[in-house]
C-alpha cells in the first residue's frame, strides 16, 4: 500500500515538473491573442510574424497572449540620437500584482534591472532613457480591452483580460 502511494505521489510530481512554464525556458514564437471568427483581416499591430522567445530575451508572463508587435523604422539618415527599440504588446487576465510580482522575480537588480514602483516599470538603465524608449523596459497597466489592438479579439477572452505588459528589447 505504501509503495503504490509513493508511486502515485512519484508520477503527479513528474507530471507537475514536465508541464511547469516556470522550469524550462520557453521555446517558440509567442502566441497571438486568438481572433473572433469575423475578425478584420487588418488588425493593428498585427503585421508580420510573432517574435520568438530567443528574439525577446526578456521572460514572457506564462499565459500572455501577443497583441502587438512594433518594429524599429530603419533609415539611411545618420543616426542623431538613440533609436526607440521595438517592443510587443501582451495581455493576461491576472491581475498587475500578480505580474508585477513575477517580473520582480525575473527582472534582477544585478543583472542592471531597476523597478520604478510609481510607473509600474522595470528597465535596464535609466527613466530619462525608458521614456524614451532606448532602453530595455517592461510595464505594466491595467487593460480595460478597449486597445486598438485588441479589435478582432476573441471577445470571450477581451472580456477576461485585466493586466496589459508592454517590453521593449535589444534587436
Amino acid at each position: 500500500m505504501k509503495n503504490n502511494t509513493l508511486y502515485k505521489i512519484a508520477v503527479v510530481l513528474v507530471v507537475f515538473f514536465l508541464t511547469s512554464p516556470q522550469i524550462f525556458p520557453q521555446t517558440g514564437s509567442i502566441p497571438w491573442i486568438p481572433l473572433a471568427n469575423d475578425a478584420p483581416e487588418n488588425i493593428p499591430g498585427r503585421n508580420g510574424p510573432a517574435p520568438t522567445f530567443d528574439e525577446i530575451e526578456i521572460p514572457i508572463y506564462p499565459g500572455a497572449y501577443l497583441t502587438s508587435v512594433y518594429q524599429v523604422i530603419k533609415s539611411n539618415e545618420p543616426i542623431v540620437n538613440e533609436v526607440p527599440l521595438p517592443g510587443i504588446f501582451l495581455v493576461t487576465s491576472d491581475d498587475q500584482e500578480k505580474v508585477k510580482e513575477f517580473y520582480k522575480n525575473k527582472l534582477n537588480k544585478s543583472d542592471g534591472w531597476i523597478f520604478y514602483e510609481n510607473y509600474n516599470l522595470f528597465v535596464r538603465g535609466n527613466l530619462t532613457q525608458a521614456l524614451s524608449r532606448t532602453v530595455p523596459g517592461v510595464a505594466i497597466r491595467e487593460e480595460t480591452g478597449e486597445s486598438y489592438d485588441l479589435k478582432g479579439a476573441d471577445p470571450n477572452i477581451v472580456s477576461s483580460l485585466k493586466t496589459r505588459i508592454k517590453i521593449l528589447y535589444l534587436p
